[in-house]
């Protein structure tokens, strides 16, 4: 059975690690160009991403951001990307949250 493509929502919570903050000024600036060069090509699949937001004075994370995700196709190529560039777990500790946009538009 097919499986029907729905929009996701995606909540990720991080905090630098301390490779980030051991690492170089020239590094730093290799990493965020790649970071913004899979965040501009998942913008061209759709993803709308809003944030990042502090959130440092409400739980133990440094900053969470959200992003709506036309599929999961997409989703997990932006994940594979960021992960094989050292976003997640090497310069970020990282938690997230993935949802399944409702069909109800009340929901109880």
């Amino acid at each position: 059975m097919e499986q029907q493509e729905r929009e996701l929502g995606f909540v990720a919570f991080w905090k630098a690690t301390d490779s980030w903050f051991s690492a170089g000024k020239d590094e730093k600036a290799v990493f965020m160009e790649k970071l913004d060069a899979i965040f501009a090509g998942a913008r061209a699949k759709g993803v709308v991403m809003h944030g990042p937001y502090d959130c440092s004075w409400s739980c133990e994370w440094r900053y969470f951001s959200f992003w709506q995700c036309p599929n999961l196709a997409v989703l997990e190529e932006t994940m594979a990307a960021l992960a094989e560039m050292g976003d997640i777990n090497l310069y970020n500790a990282q938690h997230h949250y993935v949802g399944r946009k409702t069909a109800e538009a009340l929901l109880q």
